[in-house]
């Protein structure tokens, strides 16, 4: 992920962010193509997840086929097609996230297998689960007309949650570990911030399992929080991601990256603040404008980050 690439691996562990040998005063910026062409192949180093991730679209995108075609009525007691298909789609869209950080984490080859295939087993229940439920006409989670076999399988719902969530803190601690030889890229610094972002959302998440639902208080409602942690994982990185594909210096490019991450996780806390207090997140009041403004800060640091790219002549590769 340095500037001539989204990352390359060392020969021994498969630990991948590093720098670009040549200097950003020779460097022209990474050609659109190029980009594509090289975070496929990275992706294609985890197929199956990458497999889990677009089924899990295509599945979304059914639900809100079937949701359309009935108008947005629920499929009674209470499928609530909206459901699935949100739920579907941002799951994955975080497998596909994490099938781009998975080649740089620095596994070993056995780990990073073994890793996978736990992943692929959980979010193959975590789909069953939720689509066919809510085809049945049930709550995945906290259905009231279910079978005692229908509120079984919602209990390991959450258990493949919490799963999922001790997945990723095994990957995120690989980003933190002292030693790394690209510890000082920006990019591996974006995944930090990242992180630290979607360990709240899985919090939020565990929340929302505990409440029996998204809502809190005489307002409060649990899934912006959870939603605006795990895009931290897209947020922040892409600004280190851009800065460093237009031959930014890799030493100003980690203090947008501070500071990009700092308003991030920021924002987060802001949301977390009125949520936890049970008030709405679109209610005119001090954390909604503090969020507001800090989003708005990161999209303008990501307007520079996207002109510092597309102004800058392209590499002859």
């Amino acid at each position: 992920m340095g500037a001539l690439g989204v990352a390359r691996r060392t020969k021994s562990r498969g630990i991948g962010v590093t720098e670009a040998v040549a200097s950003s005063a020779r460097l022209g910026s990474l050609p659109l193509a190029e980009i594509i062409r090289r975070g496929w192949r990275r992706m294609m180093e985890t197929r199956a997840l990458v497999v889990m991730g677009l089924v899990g679209i295509g599945l979304g995108l059914v639900c809100l086929a079937v949701m359309a075609a009935r108008g947005g009525v629920p499929i009674p007691p209470e499928g609530d097609l909206s459901k699935p298909a949100t739920f579907n789609i941002a799951v994955g869209i975080y497998i596909l996230t994490t099938a781009l950080l998975l080649p740089s984490a620095g596994f070993s080859e056995r780990g990073r297998k073994r890793w996978v295939r736990w992943n692929v087993g959980l979010f193959a229940y975590a789909y069953i689960i939720e689509t066919v439920q809510v085809f049945r006409g049930l709550d995945p989670r906290f259905s009231r007309h279910g079978t005692p076999l229908d509120q079984i399988a919602g209990g390991v719902f959450f258990l493949t949650a919490l799963g999922v969530m001790v997945l990723f803190l095994i990957m995120a601690a690989k980003f933190f570990r002292r030693g790394r030889p690209d510890a000082d890229s920006p990019v591996i610094l974006g995944i930090r911030y990242g992180t630290a972002a979607a360990i709240g959302a899985f919090i939020a998440g565990i929340w929302m399992s505990v409440n029996q639902g998204r809502t809190t208080g005489a307002a409060g409602n649990i899934l912006p929080l959870h939603a605006l942690g795990f895009h931290g994982l897209q947020a922040v990185p892409l600004i280190a991601l851009l800065l460093l594909w237009s031959g930014y210096d890799s030493g100003e490019t980690r203090k947008w990256v501070h500071a990009t991450g700092i308003v991030w996780v920021t924002a987060c806390a802001a949301v977390a603040w009125q949520t936890i207090a049970g008030r709405s997140v679109s209610e005119v009041s001090a954390a909604p404008l503090a969020t507001a403004f800090l989003l708005a800060v990161w999209a303008g640091i990501g307007l520079f980050a996207f002109w510092r790219w597309a102004a800058t002549p392209a590499t002859r590769l």
